[in-house]
């Protein structure tokens, strides 16, 4: 039991670990560049990556443009970042317009901030509360996915309303 300790501390330690949202800068369809640090503060944020080579990053999309909306009056938002280089990006703009998306859409075309998770799979989400502080991360997209993410929207509300 006594061996047992050490290393219940240190996976204990490694699950404690804070991590919080990179400081970054990207750019919209417009190319505006935006502080990704001032867009999430004060709102809990639904950070969603994709691409527009992604099948079920599209399967995904309308039930992310459901939740932005469901969400929006609870201080809730979805943001979108497309992580299309310089030779597919230019289909973001038709591929939000077709996906009548009405959430924030930036750009990551050289997966700066996508490389900093350590994933390769999409679509790939985020959960973060009001200072950046990761919650909760989702890879991959199946049907039902959208319930998940409902419940830990709904789990960071009440962390936000104790704190």
């Amino acid at each position: 039991m006594i061996r047992v300790l050490p290393i219940l501390l240190i996976v204990a330690m490694s699950f404690g670990q804070e991590k919080n949202l990179p400081q970054v800068n990207l750019k919209d369809m417009k190319n505006k560049t935006h502080s990704l640090s001032k867009l999430v503060k004060d709102q809990i944020t639904l950070i969603n990556f994709w691409a527009t080579y992604c099948v079920p990053c599209r399967k995904e999309m309308k039930h992310l443009n459901r939740i932005n909306k469901a969400y929006a009056d609870q201080n809730v938002q979805v943001i979108g970042i497309s992580i299309d280089d310089s030779r597919t990006v230019g289909r973001v703009k038709s591929m939000v317009k077709s996906q009548k998306l009405a959430y924030t859409i930036l750009l990551d075309t050289e997966q700066k901030l996508y490389k900093n998770f350590n994933t390769t799979a999409m679509p790939f989400s985020i959960l973060v509360d009001t200072n950046g502080k990761i919650l909760w991360e989702h890879t991959g997209y199946l049907p039902g996915d959208e319930a998940q993410m409902e419940v830990e929207i709904k789990k960071a509300l009440a962390l936000q309303k104790k704190g």
